[in-house]
This record gives structure tokens, sequence and C-alpha cells, in this order.
């Protein structure tokens, strides 16, 4: 009898343990042959990147709520994300650091059956550097630092070297993020931007020290700047152009003769997530066209959704500072995770800007 009431006792155990084991918000496994959709999706991304009625418009299709939990830089994700205090369901990485989170075994391999939408990506993004075999990210927006001109002022330029020409002085913007800067002379030399040697760094210290008197101003965020009539020539994020385009018709945007920066800001599914499928039905649903563009009417960077733009008017998918020409495309190059080289860079850069 004894014996009977220990088996019991165990079997009752081992059903109280499998029910903690599915406690989570989101079932692990099937329901009826579906997988259920948590009550909440906690998204964590860069400040004002989600258009208010696209997070609504998720919440009124599959009844979930979306906690938006704004970030003010790719350091500041990766913190949290490291610390464990919060269970996020999606975050935003830039693509280096998207790189580093991979490698770092702190992002879920996506299941692409429940992200059939990511058909609509154009195919120049898919197996990107960072994640050759699209398990982990999906792109969300993207953009350049390339070269913004006046053409009223400056004729068919063709590549960096023209920020050194003397008839501009007082009139060039530049970046005044370290490895922004850096890009431009390196590039400028034949290096790659990622090049953080002593014979790379040392000419284009020299090279920048060179530019100075050019310089009207150092910028990163320079739509209001550009904006006026000051800067006839420079680098800049292409969303900040398309911005400044707005205001100055005369101002035109393209991909220098060497290549320029790429940058893409994905959606991906932190290991801290409890909501995996949820996590994926968000990023589906991001990727719908008609969701997707208006994504794309707010925020001002390039779309790699091809069949939400689409779906955009013809002064919209042709705007050089937004879609440049694909052969433009190709020849720019992506930031890699420099580790502990970026303080040389920031070294090379103080030695810039204290000279």
């Amino acid at each position: 009898m004894r014996r009977i009431i220990t088996l019991l006792a165990v079997f009752v155990l081992f059903l109280v343990l499998g029910a903690c084991g599915n406690s989570s918000s989101e079932s692990s496994g099937k329901d009826d042959g579906e997988q259920k959709l948590a009550k909440e999706l906690k998204l964590f991304s860069f400040g004002d990147y989600w258009p208010e009625d696209v997070l609504k418009g998720f919440e009124e299709k599959y009844g979930v709520k979306v906690i938006y939990d704004p970030y003010g830089s790719n350091a500041e994700m990766l913190t949290k994300i490291q610390s464990g205090a919060v269970d996020y369901d999606i975050v935003v990485p830039t693509d280096y650091i998207a790189g580093r989170m991979i490698q770092k075994d702190m992002l879920q391999e996506l299941d692409m059956d429940n992200i059939p939408n990511f058909k609509n990506i154009n195919s120049l993004f898919h197996e990107r550097d960072y994640d050759p075999s699209n398990k982990y990210t999906v792109p969300y927006l993207y953009g350049y630092i390339g070269m913004v001109y006046d053409k009223t002022k400056v004729k068919d330029p063709v590549g960096w070297e023209d920020l050194w020409t003397p008839e501009y002085a007082g009139h060039v913007l530049l970046s005044n993020v370290g490895r922004e800067a850096l890009t431009v002379a390196l590039q400028k030399n034949g290096y790659s931007q990622n090049d953080a040697s002593d014979e790379a760094l040392k000419a284009a210290k020299k090279d920048l020290l060179a530019l100075h008197p050019n310089v009207y101003a150092y910028e990163s965020t320079a739509s209001d700047i550009l904006s006026g009539n000051d800067v006839w020539i420079g680098a800049a994020y292409s969303g900040t152009v398309g911005m400044a385009m707005k205001k100055n018709e005369n101002l035109m945007f393209k991909i220098p003769k060497e290549g320029g920066t790429i940058w893409m800001d994905n959606l991906a599914i932190p290991k801290v997530s409890k909501n995996k499928y949820t996590a994926e039905v968000f990023i589906n649903y991001v990727l719908e066209p008609e969701v997707s563009k208006k994504i794309s009417d707010e925020i001002p960077y390039s779309n790699p959704n091809s069949a939400a733009v689409e779906l955009m008017g013809d002064e919209e998918k042709n705007n050089p500072a937004a879609y440049p020409p694909e052969e433009d495309v190709k020849r720019a190059d992506w930031y890699k995770d420099m580790g502990k080289d970026l303080t040389k860079m920031d070294h090379t850069w103080r030695e810039v800007i204290g000279q």
C-alpha cells in the first residue's frame, strides 16, 4: 500500500513539475495545432523609431499589447540585455552590433516559417556579412553615410577628395563622431573604413588636419545646418539629407566613388525573450507591405522592403538620398565590430580635434 501511495505521489509530482515547466507567458509547443500568442510583447528599440499607428495596428489585429521601451544607443541596449533584468522580446541592433550579439549567443534563431513576409526583403540585403544565413536578424531600416552637396555651388563631385578642394574653404560638413570622420579620410586614401593599422590612421590624421580649414561644422545630426546655404559639400547620413531636402531643394546626395558607408538596423529576438512565437508574428506583421510603408512615411530612412517601396510615390522611391542606384549600393562598405581597435580610432580622432 505504501508503495502504491509513493508511486502515486511521484506521479502527481511529475504532473506538477510538468505544469511549472510550461508556465511561461507563451506556450512552448502547440495548442490544437497552433502556437499561442502572448498577452504582451516587449519591444526594446531606438527612441522615436516606431510610428504609433503601426504598433496600435498590431495590437488591434492580434490582441497583443506592445510595450515600447526606448534606448538611445546600441551600447545602452547591449548593457541592459546582458544584465538580464528585463525579458525583452524584440531588439533593434545595428549591423555590426547584431554580429557581436550573434557571436556572443545573445540572439535566438528565427523560425522563418513564421515570417513568410521575409520574401519582401530586397535580395541585396539577404545573406549580410554579420548574418550570412539569415538565421538571427531581419532588416528593418537602413541608410548611408555619403556625400551631400549643393548643386548650385558644386558641380558633379566624384569622391571624398572633393572635400579638400580649396574653393570650398569654410563650407564643408563633417561628422563629429570620430569613426565616421575617419571613414572619409581612410576611404580617400584607399583604405577600408575598418582599417585601424598605424599606417592607415597616420595618413587619415594627416588628411583630416589638412581638411580642418575647409570645415564649416563638425556635426552628425545636421539637418538644420543643411537646410541653410552655408554647407556646399560634406559627409552626412542619407536620412539627415533627406529631411534637409524638404527645405533646401538645391541639395543632392550620392555615394562617393570610394564607397561610403551603408548601415542596417535589424529586428532580432534576444535569448531572454519568453515570447519567441509572438515576436516572430510581430516581425512578419512589420514586413507587410502596407505596414512597412507606414514606417517609411514617418521615419526618414531607406526601406529594405521591396514590396513597400513599390507602394511609394515616384518622388519618394526615386529620391537618391534614400534609394541610390544599385551599383552604388554594392560599393558601399559595412562597419565591422572593431573591438579594442576602436580605441585607437578614438585616440586618433582626439588628436585631430585637439590640434
